[in-house]
């Protein structure tokens, strides 16, 4: 089944020019406008702004209302690094180089151990596994996208990694543009 047919917790861009760069509605990020930032729509009051920090380093920035819920720093827009969920912030420190995992290609698979840290916890491992599929062409409103279907499991401590769910990943973007 064509992913745009799949059950999908899908989002909307209206792709906004975050920099000075003058946008509409209509305008569809690419892997050069992203650099400059643009906001993904999900309804009318929640919005979540994408910055390209540099090559690897996406930060995401989503609000309410207008009122910051939840920011993120990931790598290449997969793999979160920090975490700021309503003023509680998560640290997670890869226990291996993250960069010798990309590009994605279909038919690998990673597993990554990370060194998590909160404020209120204590120091816990926490495994995340990837296998990427082939994907197909995803569709956001007049938007095309190639995606990768990555199947994602976790596990904390030395407890075996479960399905969490299969990302629609534009590498284009960095981004998830979907979940499963």
């Amino acid at each position: 089944m064509p992913a745009h047919g799949v059950a999908l917790s899908a989002i909307l861009f209206a792709a906004v020019g975050i920099g000075s760069r003058s946008a509409n509605a209509q305008d569809c990020p690419t892997a050069q406008s992203a650099r400059e930032g643009f906001v993904v729509e999900r309804g009318e009051r929640s919005k979540t702004e994408v910055f390209h920090v540099d090559a690897s380093v996406v930060r995401t920035i989503l609000r309410y209302d207008g009122k910051s819920l939840l920011e993120t720093t990931q790598f290449q827009g997969l793999f979160q690094l920090e975490r700021l969920d309503r003023g509680r912030r998560t640290v997670f420190q890869p226990k291996t180089d993250l960069a010798t995992l990309f590009p994605l290609k279909p038919g690998e698979g990673s597993t990554v151990a990370f060194e998590v840290k909160e404020a209120s916890r204590s120091t816990m491992t926490r495994t995340v596994s990837l296998s990427v599929k082939p994907g197909e062409d995803m569709y956001i409103g007049p938007c095309k996208y190639a995606v990768l279907k990555i199947e994602r499991k976790e596990a904390f401590g030395d407890a075996p990694p479960s399905f969490i769910n299969f990302d629609h990943y534009a590498s284009e973007l960095k981004l998830v543009l979907a979940k499963e």
